[in-house]
């Protein structure tokens, strides 16, 4: 480590390399179905249906049970069980995390039960019975609605205890501060043992005690000797502490894993917003760069170095679980590191280009909009990679595939009726097979266990690298807002607009809808309108960090600041050393269940936490 004004600076690619490497794994349920009386275990994300069928069937008469989930879209349902005489009920387990179909079809061509009497969003854990019977005037079989027979708990209550946990924590913690302050412990000393105080100003308990910095020159000691804005760094923490969250399977609660297909959870919010702030620190350190009259080579020779490094760790990574010759063959390629790699290259570069060291056209009469005309350069050219991207996407041919495909594939029917079980992703999946060869990218992506698809696809491929590159410009853009506007009133208007236009066009974009719009909200493409509305988002997030911390100083960031300043180190290290409080208590065989994980899960995530604090307090910062 080399100390540099009072702070310890180490390169990430020295410490990788010392980092354990570690592995998990997990499966998710199958719905098989189960007869005469027998009973699936109880399952995470699951709910029983038995359909009782005593003196219904006749000899070489049947009953098939079709069911699809409802997330399915465009899906045909599919046979999951078959009933013959012998059979008097028959117990069925469905997922409760989207609405299930379901239908009932007799040998009698013209005998079924309705989808509408029996499809429904399920409760996690209900008990639910279906009386299936035969209606003699009409010959035809009738089926009841599914009716609950116990009251399954709400599985969200792991949720609402932890939240309340983490708002007491933080009262606690806000009422020790101000007992601090008011220099309450030394009154109660005083008031206990009045031999043994004096009444020296630095007597008793203080906050310098306890590491809280009580004035200005505390508050410069405590913090890295480069200028930063801290509300950028809290952003940056909130995201690499949801990563983490998410990335240790959240509790195994859906909304905290990424999206089967289209759509928006939690796990889809935090690595484009990286890619956001990336391109807003861009912009500071570009000025830098230029106030101190540093050459373009000098520059680009910095910027293509970072790349490659961010490359070669990501490609660790991805390597983390050995590199055998059988292993080697099918190494995958992309991934999240070297997203970054190629974004920040392609925007970084460019923005060289333009940037500039002072604002020349402060006071024109212009001004108002400088930060978009300075630049209209890099508007141009971040147009042209949207029009490739659209050329790549809707015009390209895909064999075997129609034109501007933008489904998931397997199960789900295109509307022209073509067959598309192998067409997952599109021109996005066919461009990484040509580039990267099929071994070479992703081979379990999201939609397979909704859509049984059965084609590779990569979410970090190369087509979502151009509008990886947007992200990372209307990032660069908030930027240019703090650089060129001083005045916090200015900043914060221009953030909520550009989240008010960008929030319409995405929604203009994907028709206010998940499935059905132009360009749906995906982040398994990282479609136009994903990476436009995750940076409307972006924009309104960062203003109320921006006014809340760095303006009224109502926050200080706490939690999140402290992950904040070394993000690069906490998200290779719980790539590589998954789970630590899972792993001492030995949970690997422990099924699923919310009450245990979601607990588990936070502290896995405190524990990076925490280290992020103990760095911070020893002016420890690592980068790449």
């Amino acid at each position: 480590m080399a100390d540099e004004g009072g702070i310890r600076k180490t390169n990430i690619v020295l410490l990788i390399f010392g980092l354990t490497v570690l592995g998990c794994t997990g499966n998710h349920h199958k719905h098989p179905c189960y007869k005469n009386n027998t009973y699936p275990t109880k399952q995470i994300d699951t709910a029983w249906i038995t359909f009782n069928l005593k003196g219904l069937l006749h000899q070489n008469e049947s009953l098939k049970i079709y069911s699809v989930s409802g997330e399915c879209y465009m899906c045909a349902m599919h046979e999951v069980c078959e009933c013959r005489e012998e059979d008097k009920t028959v117990s069925l387990l469905v997922d409760t995390r989207w609405r299930t179909r379901i239908n009932i079809t007799s040998s009698n061509a013209d005998s079924t039960c309705s989808e509408a009497a029996l499809s429904d969003h399920f409760k996690e854990g209900g008990r639910y019975l279906v009386m299936v019977s035969f209606d003699g005037s009409t010959s035809k079989v009738k089926c009841a609605k599914p009716m609950l027979l116990n009251s399954p708990r709400d599985c969200n209550i792991p949720i609402y205890v932890a939240m309340g946990v983490f708002v007491f924590l933080t009262i606690i913690w806000y009422l020790f501060k101000w007992m601090l302050r008011e220099r309450i412990f030394q009154r109660i000393r005083l008031f206990c043992c009045p031999s043994t105080v004096t009444f020296d100003d630095h007597t008793g308990y203080s906050e310098q005690d306890l590491g809280i910095p009580t004035n200005a020159a505390d508050v410069d000691n405590h913090r890295p000797v480069k200028e930063r804005l801290k509300s950028l760094d809290t952003f940056r923490g909130i995201s690499i502490v949801l990563m983490i969250f998410v990335n240790y399977r959240g509790g195994y609660y859906w909304f905290f894993k990424h999206s089967k297909w289209n759509g928006l959870t939690v796990a889809d919010l935090v690595f484009p917003w990286f890619v956001w702030i990336m391109g807003t620190a861009m912009a500071f350190s570009f000025q830098a760069q230029l106030r101190r009259s540093t050459p373009k080579k000098k520059m680009f020779l910095k910027i293509f170095k970072r790349s490659v490094i961010l490359f070669a760790l990501g490609l660790l990574i991805n390597s983390s679980d050995g590199l055998s010759p059988g292993k080697i063959s099918t190494f995958r390629i992309p991934g999240v590191l070297q997203r970054f790699a190629g974004t920040y290259l392609i925007v970084a570069t460019m923005h060289m280009f333009f940037a500039k060291p002072n604002d020349p056209h402060q006071f024109t009469w212009w001004s108002a909009i400088r930060d978009l005309t300075d630049f209209w350069p890099e508007w141009v050219f971040n147009s042209f990679l949207v029009m490739v991207w659209c050329i790549l996407t809707f015009a390209i041919k895909v064999p075997g595939c129609p034109k501007g495909y933008l489904g998931p594939g397997g199960w789900a029917n295109d509307a022209g009726g073509h067959n598309v079980s192998n067409c997952t992703g599109g021109a996005a999946m066919y461009i990484d097979h040509k580039v990267f060869g099929t071994a070479h990218i992703y081979q379990h992506p999201t939609c397979k266990e909704i859509y049984n698809t059965t084609v590779a696809h990569d979410p970090e491929g190369l087509l979502g690298t151009l509008t990886s590159c947007l992200m990372c410009f209307l990032g660069l853009q908030a930027g240019k807002i703090l650089r060129m506007f001083p005045d916090w009133k200015s900043r914060v208007k221009r953030f909520l607009i550009w989240g008010f236009i960008l929030g319409v066009i995405a929604t203009i974009l994907c028709k206010g809808e998940k499935n059905d719009g132009f360009i749906p909200i995906n982040k398994n493409l990282w479609s136009l309108s994903f990476v436009i509305c995750l940076s409307s988002f972006a924009f309104f997030l960062f203003a109320f960090c921006y006014v809340t911390i760095d303006v009224y100083k109502v926050w200080s960031g706490a939690p999140f600041y402290y992950p904040g300043m070394n993000a690069i180190l906490l998200y290779l290290g719980h790539e590589i050393i998954s789970q630590p409080v899972a792993r001492y208590l030995n949970l690997g065989s422990r099924p699923p269940s919310h009450d245990l994980y979601l607990p588990i899960n936070c502290l896995d995530t405190a524990v990076w936490v925490l280290l992020a604090y103990f760095l911070f307090q020893h002016k420890i910062f690592f980068s790449v």
